[in-house]
């Protein structure tokens, strides 16, 4: 390494160069900045003395040394210090002088800068380099003549060369010149690209510059290669200019100009692929002074000469090598700039030909661009804000955007002289946030996770939806599949995600494209032929019907949200798999109503949903901790779904100067000053960045020169320019300036909404001077709008801060007026079309109405208009629109319209019932209920406020007023039901339905005639209501109920209630009429052939339940009915009754737990998924009734998690308390019960819950008899936990024996109906019964009996309880061997059913067993 001086002193070689002083500079080399005297501290001379002595050098010569060398203040070493010093012998260990040295500079702090590599020292004249002792002075070959000139020859011998001065020059000069070259040579770092001198040596009687032959094509050799090229010739000349500019910098850096800048002392090479540029004649090469105090303008007359002749060779590389610079017009042009910015006289230096071109294509304005700015004249300007560097930089930008698909436009073509704009897709700055998008798009295609959600966040128009519609692209091009919805403040925001799924599938249904097909058949097996769906998202059934013969038809009319949002969630489903993952992007989410975040919050819960994931983006500055989005977002992070977040800020001042210069075509060091000015603006929004651009081109302080064919700008004037801080204010005040109709156009076009076809703006603009085309094409040059929907003349806003910007333009005093005026217009011009654009006739029109409208006819004619709207945004589940519609038609409405307009009113308030119950509107609904129950003309029409009032009530949790509403509605249709009412007049009710279904065999009740009254009717319907309000709150009246809608059914007719009805009764055979099951379980079959007989299909999920998780239990096997709970528990959503969906999902997870004897992983997989699908819905109520289930799950698998507490932040005891306290028992609370007790048992451990199970006892004996899973277990338990506390014999024995025998008689009777389910259960309550009264024969017969029939019907569950019930028993009796077998035949049915809970627990009984005595044994355990 070779101490390199920070400061050297400059020398300036031209061709009549002061050769002496090219002497000195060789002989000192770096030469040392004005040496100053060494230190004379005699400790440190020693020190050196003897260190270097040490080192094999020559004695140290102070006085020379101290020339070059100094402790004091700032000093460099070079090769010739030390051999002045007489450092330097043959012997002299070079790398130890230098860490001598090097010690110097680490005790002098930063004095000394170390030299790149100690190779590279000047030795000696006559001394080989270390490097080059390879070099035989005694040549094999002769040398070869390869370059002659006037004044030198140059020769090649092998790997090197050799120059010599052929002139008559004296030799000391020669020797002189020559040692200038090998000075440069050897300053320069290692690493920069320049002819490497190896030393000065006689040659043929002359002093010759020997150096290493350096391999390549000169420049100019290789541009006759390149001539003939036809095909882009434009990127190899680049990438050769910037292999230029890098060297040539890397020699600035350096501390040396080159100073002869030329076609032939340039060789071009490869190196990696990459072009490499070295320079070979350093004759002309000079220092450059790199101290603080040098001069610096004698410094930058140095690097301008280098850049000017850079600017030269460019000229020749891309236009030729005879081209020239010459002053004159055309070409290429710079300096309309005074120094301080302002436009001044235009110092032209331009090209000869005002076109110029590369192989016949025009050059760009980029690179002619950056060639003028090579020339300009100004000392300051090029040497202070141009350097190699700089322009090595912008000539790879050139190169990487000619590599950019996405950015060759910015450099194959000429800007338009109007315009300058970016290309869509770009964007600045945003690496970090791209990043952090694929990301987030990488975990939704490789893993295999529940749905994700990511929220990019930023101002208005900071570049948030470019950002994420770039991703989006590269994203679909790894076959991802993209939906794309945006939400605007002037438009209906419940109709965005139809319209988005809707341009999905046109676009799927377009591309015909066959790898599709299996989505269509998942779509298919998921949402089913007759879907909601196909209304609002019509598309939808264009691609199902694609090259299929099936028959598919919407479903028309009225549709519950639930039911759209749950079929919604299951087409994300079916359109997301693992060769297609799918995003759903939504944009300007702060604008999103209510339906929508609730949508969006039940996709991320839903469980069944992989390979998705939701991007949502929305302005921070509109949206605070109390927004409804952010409450969203917290809820949906508080059930375990993970959210990425992504900031967009402004972007950095060097990211507008990159937009700047894209925008200009400029190179980014050309438009620096220019972008540093529009950043102080418009402080790095991307949007006011272009905006303000735009306002700069119409101002003319941004204007194309066709003289120079770049744009130009005027600095001073624009520094000047006073801008508004916003951007929609400053858009606002430019179109202020443009001429009326234009401005016209802007506010109705920005009262139309996001978009607009052109045809409807011309006709809302009541004017017969208006030119629709100028305005399109104004609009268009301004970056107002784009083009959209070309097949219909559609456009949009380029952005919404634009609409606002043209919105603002009408002043907020004439807003509803215009509006008002405005929807007019369209209702009067489009009366052909007013259907096809009635909402957006009446978003204007319903603004003012109330102001400008008087006449009550015009009134009724608005309101019959809003009900049309409303109705139609009902059959596409625009629930809120639909709302907002029917709301302002009934404010149009006085009293007497229920008298004027009777048909009108009434249908208004029935369709607005319907729309404010589907979004929750509950503050409105009971009002408007009361309206039509009090002022319809008849009971019929007020049918229809009824049922949703009692819909309402229920959902309410009023179900004792749900309840006496259908009470007393069934009273006025003539079928009345005694508020107080027993048990004997239920079972006489009962005796009632017998006889007549005696007289009709029920075979035949298929047969009965169809009930056509509609008075019946509505009597089916309410009774079916009484049922569902009362069923947990009055089960006598909810008994009577059933009873009666048998009694109309076989009476009057069926229709479609009537496969309930059929299917309750039986259900009501199961217990509170008697255990008739083999009649129940003939209603029940009745009820299921009552669907397809009756096309009751939407009540399927409800006879399902009825039949498949009640009656079935007769008789069919438990197992049995688990997938058909679960089919019925999807077909509730799919027909939006959340209720019964919940309540199979309730009966599902009691016989998963308790009946079926099937893995607990599953179950407890499946129950928690299917629990996070009732939270998901809002169903908290069901999803509590079916965690205690969860939770036996989890403590069966030796889980430690509480359920309540990870889904409600609440401990299942503390819910417990609090149902207690509740006058009417909580279902959930038996449940509860039920578990712990099983739980005991199943681990024999009993004892400490018999208070427990005495309140659990109560707790069952208030719940409705119907003989499901629950109550079946129950029964079970009670046989076994009596049976077991009167063998403790104490007082209450008998109370005890009196429950085991009733458990077992029930139980033996229930086994006479199905053995398969019951017969395990009712031979261990035998069994126990045995144990009790000591016959131990009978009692072990029992229990083998027990074993054997669980096991044969697969109830793993059942077969480890008996096992261990078993082996308890010979315990007991001192059968310790006989106990042990028991026991491990136990845990391996416990085992089998993934118990791991009871495991852990019989090991330890076995451990126990193996190591007690018997009687201490049998104690401990019992």
């Amino acid at each position: 390494r070779l101490l390199k001086p920070k400061e050297t002193y400059p020398c300036n070689l031209s061709d009549d160069c002061n050769l002496r002083e090219s002497q000195m500079m060789g002989e000192k080399y770096a030469g040392s900045v004005g040496a100053e005297r060494l230190n004379e501290e005699t400790g440190l001379e020693n020190e050196i003395t003897e260190r270097l002595a040490s080192l094999d050098a020559g004695p140290i010569e102070l006085a020379k040394f101290s020339e070059t060398l100094s402790l004091e203040g700032s000093f460099s070493v070079s090769e010739n210090s030390f051999d002045a010093a007489g450092l330097l012998t043959d012997n002299a260990d070079m790398t130890g002088i230098v860490d001598v040295f090097e010690e110097l500079n680490t005790r002098n702090g930063d004095d000394f800068t170390m030299h790149d590599s100690f190779s590279e020292f000047i030795l000696p004249q006559g001394k080989i380099h270390e490097n080059e002792k390879n070099y035989d002075p005694v040549i094999d070959e002769g040398p070869r003549l390869v370059h002659k000139s006037n004044s030198t020859e140059i020769y090649r011998i092998k790997d090197l060369g050799v120059k010599i001065i052929t002139d008559e020059t004296p030799f000391e000069e020669q020797s002189r010149k020559l040692g200038h070259e090998l000075s440069i040579s050897k300053f320069l770092p290692p690493s920069t690209r320049r002819r490497r001198v190896v030393e000065i040596k006689d040659f043929n009687g002359r002093p010759g510059l020997w150096f290493n032959w350096e391999h390549g094509l000169t420049l100019k050799a290789w541009l006759e290669q390149e001539r003939n090229r036809l095909q882009n010739p434009l990127l190899p000349r680049s990438r050769v200019s910037m292999a230029v500019a890098k060297t040539l910098s890397d020699f600035h850096d350096g501390g040396v100009v080159f100073n002869n800048l030329s076609l032939e002392n340039i060789l071009l090479d490869c190196n990696e692929g990459i072009e490499v540029a070295t320079f070979i004649d350093l004759s002309k090469s000079g220092f450059i002074d790199m101290r603080p105090n040098a001069d610096k303008e004698y410094t930058n007359i140095l690097r301008r000469n280098d850049l000017q002749m850079l600017g030269k060779l460019f000229t020749n590389i891309f236009c030729g090598e005879n081209s020239i610079i010459s002053e004159g017009k055309g070409g290429i042009v710079q300096g309309d700039e005074n120094e301080d910015g302002s436009r001044g006289k235009r110092g032209k230096l331009s090209l000869p030909s005002e076109s110029v071109s590369i192989a016949g294509e025009e050059l760009p304005p980029y690179m002619q661009s950056l060639i003028s700015s090579l020339f300009v004249s100004n000392d300051k300007v090029c040497a202070e804000c141009i350097s190699p560097r700089d322009v090595y930089s912008d000539l790879k930008n050139f190169v990487e955007k000619l590599n950019n698909p996405n950015q060759q436009y910015k450099v194959y073509e000429f800007p338009v002289p109007n315009n300058a704009q970016l290309a869509s897709g770009l964007f600045y700055g945003r690496q970090v946030h791209m990043s952090m998008m694929n990301h987030f798009f990488n975990t939704v295609v490789h893993v295999k996770l529940s749905p994700l959600m990511a929220m990019v966040s930023g101002c208005p128009g900071a570049g948030k939806s470019t950002l994420v519609h770039q991703s989006l692209h590269d994203f679909r091009n790894r076959c991802g599949l993209t939906i794309e919805g945006k939400f605007h403040k002037f438009s209906q925001q419940d109709s965005v995600l139809a319209y988005a799924f809707d341009s999905f599938f046109a676009k799927l249904t377009e591309s015909s494209n066959s790898v599709f097909d299996s989505m269509r058949h998942r779509i298919k097996d998921s949402i089913g032929l007759n879907s909601a769906l196909f209304e609002a998202i019509p598309n939808l059934l264009m691609f199902l019907q694609q090259g299929s013969t099936e028959d598919i038809t919407p479903i028309f009319g009225g549709i519950m949200s639930n039911r759209f949002e749950h079929k919604l969630c299951r087409l994300i489903n079916a359109i997301s798999s693992d060769e297609h993952p799918l995003i759903l992007f939504l944009d300007d989410l702060q604008w999103a109503d209510q339906t929508t975040l609730d949508l969006l919050w039940m996709l991320m819960l839903d469980p069944s949903i992989t390979h998705f994931g939701l991007l949502g983006c929305y302005r921070d500055n509109e949206v605070d901790d109390s927004h409804p989005l952010m409450d969203k977002l917290r809820v949906i992070q508080g059930r375990g779904v993970k959210l990425t977040t992504i900031h967009v800020g402004p972007i950095e001042r060097e990211s507008v100067n990159d937009l700047v210069s894209d925008a200009l075509c400029l190179p980014p060091r050309l438009t620096r000053p220019l972008s540093s000015v529009v950043y102080q603006k418009a402080g790095g929004v991307i949007l006011f960045v272009v905006r303000f651009l735009k306002s700069l081109k119409e101002d003319g302080l941004l204007y194309f020169s066709m003289t120079s064919r770049r744009w130009m700008w005027d600095l001073v004037e624009i520094k000047s320019k006073r801008v508004s801080d916003d951007v929609v204010r400053h858009t606002t005040l430019q179109m202020n300036v443009l001429p009326a109709p234009i401005k016209k156009g802007l506010m109705s076009a920005a009262c139309l909404g996001p978009s607009f076809d052109a045809a409807v703006l011309k006709l809302a603009i009541d004017d017969g001077d208006f030119d629709i085309d100028s305005f399109l094409e104004t609009c268009k040059d301004g970056g107002f709008i784009e083009e959209w929907r070309l097949d219909n003349d559609g456009y949009r806003w380029s952005h919404d801060q634009i609409q606002q910007a043209a919105y603002d333009l009408i002043p907020k005093e004439q807003r509803d007026i215009f509006h008002f005026f405005l929807g007019l217009t369209l209702s009067k011009k489009a009366k052909s079309t007013r259907k096809d654009i009635l909402f957006l006739i009446l978003d204007n029109v319903n603004i003012g109405i109330k102001k400008f409208v008087v006449d009550p006819e015009d009134l009724i004619q608005i309101a019959n208009l809003n009900l049309q709207a409303g109705n139609k945004a009902i059959s596409v589940s625009s629930f809120h629109s639909a709302a907002n519609y029917l709301e302002v038609g009934i404010g149009l409405l006085d009293e007497q319209s229920w008298v004027s307009h009777y048909d009108l009113t009434i249908q208004l308030y029935d369709a607005a019932l319907e729309a404010y119950y589907a979004v929750g509107r509950f503050s409105s609904f009971e009002l408007t209920a009361k309206q039509p129950i009090k002022h319809a003309k008849c009971f019929k029409d007020k049918l229809n406020a009824y049922i949703n009032y009692v819909r309402y009530l229920t959902a309410a949790e009023r179900g004792e007023e749900a309840l006496e509403t259908c009470l007393t509605v069934l009273e006025t249709l003539g079928e009345k039901i005694p508020r107080r009412i027993g048990n004997k007049t239920v079972m006489e009710e009962a005796l009632i339905v017998t006889n007549l279904l005696q007289k009709t065999m029920s075979c035949d009740l298929l047969g009965l005639r169809l009930l056509k009254d509609p008075k019946k009717i509505a009597i089916s319907y309410f009774l079916d209501a009484v049922f569902l309000c009362s069923y947990e709150t009055n089960p006598v009246i909810f008994a009577l109920a059933v009873c009666r809608m048998m009694k109309m059914s076989i009476q009057c007719g069926l229709c479609e209630i009537s496969a309930i009805g059929f299917g309750l009764y039986g259900t009501l055979l199961t217990g509170p009429l008697g255990a008739d099951f083999e009649e129940s379980y003939k209603m029940g079959r009745l009820a299921l052939k009552a669907l397809t007989k009756l096309d009751a299909f939407k009540f399927k999920q409800r006879v399902y339940a009825y039949y498949y998780g009640i009656i079935a239990l007769c008789k069919d096997p438990l197992q049995a009915s688990c997938d058909k709970l679960l089919e019925a528990y999807e077909v509730g959503f799919l027909v939006g009754d959340i209720e019964s969906s919940a309540a199979n999902l309730q009966l599902y997870s009691s016989l998963a737990v308790w009946g079926c004897g099937d893995k607990i992983e599953k179950a407890e997989e499946l129950i928690r998924m299917h629990a996070k699908r009732m939270i998901q819905h809002k169903q908290n109520k069901a999803c509590k009734t079916i965690l205690p289930h969860l939770q036996q799950a989890l403590d069966l698998m030796g889980s430690d998690e509480d359920a309540y507490m990870t889904f409600f932040g609440i401990s299942e005891d503390d819910l417990l308390r609090e149902g207690i306290q509740e006058t009417v028992s909580h279902p959930r609370n038996a449940v509860i019960f039920t578990k712990r007790v099983y739980l005991a048992v199943l681990r024999g451990d009993v004892e400490s819950f018999k208070e427990e199970y005495e309140m659990g006892l109560l707790h069952h004996n208030q719940q409705v008899g119907i003989r499901f899973m629950g109550k079946i277990m129950r029964v079970f338990l009670d046989g076994l936990l009596g049976f077991y506390f009167a063998r403790k014999r104490g007082s209450d024995e008998k109370k005890w024996t009196d429950i085991g025998e009733e458990s077992m008689k029930t139980m033996a009777k229930w086994a006479e109906g199905s053995s398969w389910n019951f017969s395990n259960k009712s031979l261990l309550l035998e069994a126990e019964y045995w144990f009790l009264l000591g016959d131990e024969i009978l009692a072990s017969a029992k229990y083998d009996e027990s074993i054997s029939a669980a096991k044969k019907h697969k109830f793993k569950n059942d077969e480890g309880l008996a096992a261990h019930k078993a082996a308890l028993f010979h315990l007991e009796h001192n059968r310790k061997k006989e106990a042990l077998s028991y026991f491990n035949r136990s845990k391996a049915c416990y085992e089998s059913w993934g118990a791991k809970g009871l495991v852990e627990k019989i090991d330890a009984t076995i451990a126990l067993l193996m190591a007690s005595p018997l009687p201490q044994l049998s104690e401990s355990i019992h």
